[in-house]
């Protein structure tokens, strides 16, 4: 799947709205979880990826059924992140647990299990940033945001770049090369909110643009940490050129999460 395909999907999918954003979190949920299975143990069959799945898909389909219940008056909207913590940190202690029980050295790595959690924690404000006012607009600020801030920050710093950000996790990044992203990313923030309406304070779309900036950066890192202590160069290879999904989510999922609760503490 390459950018040609991937980009209408995600663009169709927002425009759809509620319904189609679930989903799209949902398949997106599978694959990083059948990726991540792979990660922790390398050359396993898929089958045996049920688990981690379960942990990285199972909070989008839990935050998908509180907002659709939320929508319809059966629950309050204020319990949808308690709900969605509650029963998340359950099947995560469970999961944990059961991991502490098993003898294999590689399938017990605690890290992983800690990133599919991470993975499936902020995948799952999908469903919940969509069900909001402006939902889709916020949805399309925290993805442009994202790809402003990694464009930015790939072309300084593959030009200008000299000093290294993270030389053991990431060679390529650079010191220059972030900053222009974090400047990339408070502009970027503040234009998207005039374009598509969404009514922050210039203050609020600019201190948000900067923290997505910086949220970008450490996903992209963090998955990057995560590659390296698997010893793989992709974290999969659903998309030819490019690598598995994950490695296209890295610095978006992260930003769902700090522009959902932007959202919420900023307005009424």
């Amino acid at each position: 799947m390459s950018a040609s395909v991937g980009i209408p999907l995600v663009l169709l999918s927002i425009w759809v709205g509620f319904p189609g954003v679930v989903v799209l979190a949902t398949v997106a949920g599978l694959i990083a979880g059948v990726e991540i299975h792979l990660m922790m143990s390398p050359g396993s069959h898929y089958s045996g990826s049920v688990r981690t799945v379960s942990i990285v898909m199972g909070p989008t389909v839990l935050a998908a059924m509180s907002s659709w219940m939320a929508r319809n008056d059966q629950i309050s909207g204020k319990q949808l992140p308690v709900t969605l913590v509650v029963i998340f940190t359950l099947a995560l202690l469970l999961r944990a647990i059961a991991t502490l029980r098993r003898k294999s050295s590689r399938s017990s790595d605690w890290v992983f299990w800690v990133f599919a959690a991470y993975v499936g924690l902020t995948l799952a404000h999908a469903p919940l940033l969509v069900a909001l006012d402006s939902g889709r607009e916020l949805i399309l600020m925290a993805i442009i945001t994202a790809f402003l801030v990694d464009t930015a920050a790939m072309l300084v710093g593959a030009y200008a770049g000299r000093t290294r950000l993270a030389p053991t996790i990431s060679p390529k990044k650079s010191w220059e090369g972030a900053i222009a992203g974090i400047i990339a990313g408070i502009l970027g923030a503040i234009a998207i909110d005039a374009a598509l309406g969404i009514s922050f304070t210039t203050f609020t779309a600019a201190t948000l643009g900067g923290l997505l900036a910086v949220t970008a950066i450490l996903g992209d890192l963090y998955e990057s940490w995560i590659k390296r202590r698997s010893g793989v160069k992709d974290s999969g290879k659903l998309i030819p050129g490019h690598g598995g999904i994950l490695d296209r989510l890295d610095s978006v999922i992260p930003c769902l999460m700090v522009v959902y609760w932007t959202a919420v503490w900023s307005r009424p």
